[in-house]
């Protein structure tokens, strides 16, 4: 079975940011760890930039396993369009970046 990331990179509204992490680590993250395939997901923070032009401060990276990408985007899609996940209003839309990525090579283990 594939393995597959799903990566958000996004930055709340000013003001909001209490807001906003409350929201991701306690209603997001869990909402989207319920579909079948979901391995789980975890959420950082930015602590230095080291290339490219991206403004976004935190990635949130979701890991999955699954047959179908495709048909589990279209379930995730369906469950966002019946009201069944909660939508956050505390991220600047404009800058946030998702998408969906598919393993294409072996897990090279580090020496940890």
């Amino acid at each position: 079975m594939p393995k597959c990331k799903i990566i958000a990179l996004t930055t709340p509204k000013p003001g909001q940011e209490k807001e906003f992490a409350d929201w991701y680590q306690n209603v997001h993250l869990p909402e989207m760890t319920s579909f079948a395939g979901s391995q789980g997901a975890q959420r950082f923070q930015l602590v230095a930039k080291m290339m490219g032009a991206d403004t976004n401060q935190f990635l949130a990276v979701y890991d999955i396993e699954c047959d179908d990408p495709g048909a589990y985007l279209a379930s995730v899609g369906a469950a966002a369009q019946s009201g069944k996940l909660t939508p956050g209003t505390w991220s600047q839309d404009e800058t946030t970046y998702t998408a969906l990525f598919v393993e294409c090579g072996e897990y090279v283990k580090g020496v940890g």
